[in-house]
This record gives C-alpha cells, sequence and structure tokens, in this order.
C-alpha cells in the first residue's frame, strides 16, 4: 500500500493554498429590534441598524452580520435552544435608549422626578380613573407645589386608598394652608410677548388712602 501511495503521490494535485470557505448567506428582513432569529437562537445588531436590509453569513463556528459590504456584528455560534446571544455595547445601548425615551414623555418625566408617580397611575387606573388624564393634573401639580410637596401628597393619598387627583390637589393645598407658604404660580406670557419685559413699580400704601379719600373725608 505505501508503494503504491509513493507512486502516486507525483500525480497528485496541491492543496489550494487558501481554505474553502463554507459559509450560510441569507438576507435579513427588516427587524423591529436588535435580535437576528438564526437556527433558534437570536444574535445582536447595532440599534442604528435596526431597520435597515442586512446580510447574515453563518459558519460552523461564528455568525456574521453584514450591512452591505460592512461587518457590523460577530458572533459565536450558540449550538443551544432560545439563547439571545449580545455582543458587549448592543443590549446596553438599547437599554439607554428606552430610558432617555421615557424620560421624554409626561408620565417619565413624573417617575423621574417623584418615584411615587408610578404605584399611584397605577391604583387610580385600578380605581377607573384615566391615566392620560391623571399623568397630565398631577404635572401642573408638580409645577405648582414642586416635587417633594407632591411626594408627600401621593404618599399620602395611597396611605388612605383616595389615587385621585381630587385628593392629592386637596391634600397639597391643606399641607400649603398649614404652611402659610403660598406656591408660585406659573405665568404663561408666550401669547403676549410684549410684557416679558414689564416692570412693575410698586408705590406707598399712603397714595392709594389719598385717592380713595371723599370730599367729605377732607372736610372733617
Amino acid at each position: 500500500m505505501a508503494e503504491v501511495f509513493a507512486e502516486e503521490k507525483a500525480r497528485l494535485l496541491p492543496l489550494p493554498l487558501h481554505p474553502f470557505v463554507a459559509e450560510l448567506v441569507r438576507p435579513v428582513r427588516q427587524l423591529k429590534a436588535i435580535w437576528v432569529p438564526f437556527d433558534l437562537n437570536h444574535y445582536s445588531i447595532p440599534l442604528p441598524a435596526v431597520g435597515r436590509q442586512l446580510t447574515l453569513v453563518a459558519s460552523a463556528a461564528a455568525v456574521r452580520i453584514l450591512d452591505g459590504q460592512v461587518e457590523i456584528a460577530s458572533h459565536r455560534r450558540s449550538y443551544d435552544r432560545d439563547q439571545y446571544v449580545d455582543q458587549a455595547g448592543h443590549e446596553e445601548a438599547l437599554l439607554e435608549h428606552k430610558r432617555r425615551a421615557r424620560g421624554q414623555t409626561p408620565s417619565g418625566r413624573l417617575t423621574a422626578v417623584v418615584p411615587e408617580t408610578q404605584a399611584f397611575l397605577q391604583a387610580a387606573f385600578a380605581k377607573g380613573e384615566n391615566a392620560g388624564s391623571t399623568t397630565l393634573k398631577l404635572l401642573r401639580l408638580l409645577d405648582d407645589y414642586g416635587a417633594q410637596a407632591l411626594r408627600a401628597a401621593l404618599s399620602e393619598a395611597l396611605e388612605r386608598d383616595t389615587p385621585r387627583i381630587s385628593s392629592v390637589a386637596y391634600l397639597l393645598e391643606r399641607r400649603r394652608r398649614a404652611a402659610k407658604t403660598r406656591p408660585p404660580l406659573p405665568v404663561d406670557l408666550s401669547r403676549r410677548p410684549d410684557l416679558a419685559d414689564l416692570v412693575v413699580r410698586p408705590h406707598q400704601a399712603e397714595i392709594y388712602d389719598e385717592l380713595s379719600r371723599t370730599d367729605d373725608d377732607q372736610d372733617s
């Protein structure tokens, strides 16, 4: 046998310089999330690539995602089932994006400043209150009374099991009167820009007394 191989060796073609690439290539449909499904698992892509026409290239060891000819993600191929394989930074960017998006909504602003808002809105909704209307009214109370006072009022309303705007407004006003302070009322001058720089000069109280005095008062 060895003699036959030695005789045939000289006639054999040399091996190719580069190994043969055996990869599965398939288009990726437009995604609404950062996870690309493939072979019972999911592989992450960068958030800016969501919604683009991408290409998946899979070998026995790796799963790569291409945007045109540019590789935007590379993962070790998993042979498990229902695994979410994340490349460092992809999922963190998604969570940060969601956090910022929540902060731009009315309820997000309230929750960021007054954490008790979430529990209050859930309790109010369970009582049949409208969540959207309640949120907007809570924002007005936040502007009028401040975060600290609103947090205390929401906590007390939850303790009393009265998750209603009327209850919160009553508690805030009661606290204001007890403290003998008046909340600053916001003034919207967006429709009267000519009044933005208006300055009212105060006068002495005696001047108003003189204006209100009648002729009879002067004779006496």
